[in-house]
């Protein structure tokens, strides 16, 4: 035993396994908290990604509408433009009418155009269904005709097609007495209603030898009554004043 003692280097270090010392106070909390912390540190960051997302639709809508508005006041401008050169024409050219028949349809498209920018800023202008978005009527040279065009617009699934009659009657005073007429009155029995057949809009009548009107003698229009059907269904019906439009007013 002595000798095993003796022989042992002196400077050999003892081995002896003790458990570790527990964290100390401070240092535990610390970790609780940065454990505690990790959901509240997530929640804050996905929020501030929310708010970011926000703000990019946000933009993105006003940029849209500035957009929108730039175009309708330059459709506003080539609108004038036209009155002007359309004015203009007849004026100077007695015979040129096929020129001026061409400047009143790019009048009228342009009308159309106005009328959709105008609507896309409508709050409700999503809302699906058919509407009467422009009715047009000019004097002609022959007092008592007049020259009419309609826009019908819808607005919903876009693989649907409209398929309806339209029918046509003006009510005013003949004789100090209410009186409605017909289109078919209106046309001398050409036309008793109008064909419609649209996915997104459609101008009629189509055919411009159509688009006339003559008035019974004495009579004063007061408003238009629109009427459109579908398989027998009434699809739309509206009453819009008798307002004469364009440079032919």
């Amino acid at each position: 035993m002595d000798s095993d003692q003796t022989n042992r280097p002196a400077d050999e270090p003892s081995l002896s396994l003790l458990p570790a010392a527990p964290a100390s106070g401070p240092r535990r909390w610390l970790i609780w908290g940065l454990l505690a912390g990790l959901p509240l540190c997530g929640w804050l960051g996905w929020t501030a990604a929310m708010h970011s997302a926000g703000m990019q639709d946000y933009q993105r809508l006003r940029d849209e509408r500035s957009g929108i508005q730039a175009e309708l006041e330059e459709t506003r401008h080539r609108h004038q433009q036209l009155e002007v050169d359309l004015l203009v024409a007849r004026q100077s050219a007695e015979d040129g009418q096929e020129t001026i028949a061409d400047l009143e349809q790019q009048l009228f498209k342009l009308q159309q155009d106005l009328v959709q920018y105008q609507g896309a800023l409508v709050p409700n202008a999503t809302t699906p269904g058919v509407r009467f978005q422009a009715f047009e009527v000019q004097r002609t040279e022959v007092p008592g005709v007049f020259r009419y065009k309609i826009m019908v617009s819808r607005v919903g699934n876009e693989s649907d097609t409209v398929q309806a009659e339209l029918s046509i009657a003006i009510d005013g005073l003949l004789n100090d007495k209410q009186t409605r007429v017909s289109l078919a009155e209106l046309t001398g029995g050409k036309t008793s209603s109008l064909t419609l057949n649209f996915r997104y809009f459609q101008v009629v009548p189509e055919n411009g030898n159509e688009a006339e009107l003559m008035l019974p003698v004495g009579f004063v229009p007061q408003t238009v009554h629109l009427r459109a059907e579908q398989d027998g269904k009434l699809l739309l019906e509206q009453t819009m004043e008798w307002t004469e439009t364009g440079v032919g007013s």
